[in-house]
């Protein structure tokens, strides 16, 4: 039906490819070995570009960055960890998940080789605790669902009794909705919610005659008192759904995968020092790894860095593209990581997913890898250090490092008691610390970003912007490879404008 031009194209899609000898003898420097980068870099190339990407750090991917056994996580102001954890198991500083409705970015692991395995980003059995609810002791995700959704089917039942959406309804389809929200919240006949198997069973199921029994249901104050909101939603999230994919090994075999095909365009431990426009195209001073200084002139650039990068970069841009630079706020996200046994698995019958606190760290993420193994790598933490006007949230305002890992074993503690000593070797990722990123994700959705936003998707004579924050999946892999494919095309129409005129 596509083909016949019955149904549109999915706007994914669209990008086709460039003709393979479109760009020959036109060179393009790539400033940034991240998603944006290497996907721009391997796109132009196919259409005969030669291009040459430098990157500050001594490996691929930027934020697609993966810590294992023998990382070092160093931070602008000289703190140094260093990951001993056992063989395989691994942390995936920045993404970690892949939506199934990311089709550029599993096309790539595809063309790539890149094998994926699923990643539980929801369990049920997960937990959720709240000092408001149940003594402080952590409830099942699915007994907080269920038993919040019976409650609310229970009242919006009496209210049709009642007559109360009689000017909304015709007696018909209020009968109808009766039936729905029966099915909805489990109700009993009488319409009343008195527990159900979804929020699970006082006692295991064993294999005697007598019938189990529900457990009682969680108060409706309790639970909105509780307020569970992050947690009950959080698969609903279009980008966050229940069961998404992770590359095989760690999230950095795609960059890896990206850097293979690449060969030798990629130049690490190469910091760009000025970007300047020339009449022909653009040119770019950069230190390499001995520190000596070098030029190089290419038809078009395009700068994928980090914003917190490019504002001290000497460069010849426009007021408008430079106010546009500083007036694009990162947000400052962390993650804590700990090797532990897998205790979540062997007594919670916890298998992936993420379990949710109103605390000062309010998550624990389980990993979904190497299932049933004695050792994992448990994520206690992962959240914002300051808020959208750049104040301190209450992780951010614990000030040292021992602080926060002592937040993190504490969440972990509540949800599992006795189990937080287990935790050891925390590793701690501080988005605004790390060099040559200083900062996690760009705050685009505000009213404020909107002009900056519209601004750098301009290109500076023959420099482009290019990266996730240019897309409407700002944080994503998948918002930097639209991002990259969009320049492409850009470039590819001004060369073949050129042509033909």
């Amino acid at each position: 039906m596509q083909a016949l031009g019955l149904i549109a194209q999915p706007a994914a899609e669209s990008f086709t490819g460039l003709p393979r000898d479109l760009g020959k003898g036109r060179k393009v420097v790539i400033l940034g070995a991240g998603i944006a980068g290497m996907v721009a870099a391997y796109e132009l190339r196919k259409g005969g570009f030669a291009c040459t990407l430098l990157e500050a750090r001594e490996r691929p991917g930027g934020r697609n960055w993966t810590i294992r056994k023998g990382s070092t996580v160093e931070f602008t102001d000289g703190t140094v960890q260093h990951c001993d954890w056992q063989e395989g198991l691994y942390l995936n500083a920045g993404p970690a998940r892949i939506p199934s409705i990311h089709r550029i970015m599993l096309g790539y692991c595809e063309e790539l080789g890149v094998p994926l395995e699923v990643e539980i980003n929801t369990s049920r059995s997960a937990l959720m605790q709240s000092d408001d609810l149940n003594g402080g002791r952590p409830v099942e995700q699915r007994q907080v669902v269920y038993d919040t959704r019976g409650h609310l089917a229970e009242l919006f039942s009496k209210a049709i009794h009642q007559g109360s959406l009689d000017a909304l309804l015709t007696k018909e389809d209020a009968e109808r909705l009766l039936g729905f929200l029966q099915a909805y919240g489990d109700l009993k006949n009488d319409l009343s919610y008195a527990g159900s198997e979804r929020a699970g069973y006082a006692l295991a199921r064993g294999g005697g005659i007598a019938p189990p029994q529900f457990r009682k249901p969680l108060g409706l104050h309790d639970l909105l008192q509780a307020n569970f909101v992050k947690g009950e939603f959080y698969e609903d999230r279009l980008d966050w759904q229940a069961t998404m994919l992770q590359p095989v090994g760690g999230m950095d075999r795609i960059a890896y995968g990206f850097a293979e095909r690449l060969g030798g365009l990629a130049h690490y431990r190469c910091a760009v020092k000025e970007i300047r426009r020339t009449g022909n195209g653009a040119r770019v001073v950069y230190s390499s790894a001995d520190g000596s200084d070098h030029s190089i002139d290419a038809d078009f650039c395009i700068c994928t860095l980090p914003v917190t990068i490019l504002r001290d970069i000497p460069a010849d841009f426009s007021n408008a593209a430079k106010q546009a630079i500083h007036g694009m706020p990162m947000l400052s996200q962390y993650k804590i990581a700990w090797q532990s046994p897998r205790f979540w698995e062997r007594e919670y019958n916890i298998y992936g997913g993420i379990s949710f606190l109103n605390q000062t760290v309010d998550l624990v993420w389980y990993p979904s890898d190497r299932l049933f193994s004695s050792h994992g790598v448990l994520i206690a933490g992962f959240n914002f250090e300051t808020d959208e006007a750049g104040r301190p949230t209450g992780f951010g305002r614990l000030g040292s490092v021992a602080g926060k890992l002592a937040a993190s074993r504490a969440a972990v503690e509540k949800l599992h008691p006795g189990h937080g000593k287990q935790l050891s070797q925390p590793i701690y990722i501080s988005w605004p610390s790390i060099p040559y990123s200083l900062g996690s994700i760009a705050n685009t959705h505000l009213e404020s970003t909107q002009a900056a936003y519209n601004q750098l998707h301009q290109p500076e004579g023959c420099i482009f912007f290019a990266g996730d924050y240019l897309s409407q999946l700002t944080g994503w892999q998948e918002g930097a490879a639209l991002s990259a494919r969009r320049v492409v095309s850009e470039i590819a129409d001004r060369v073949s404008a050129s042509r033909n005129g």
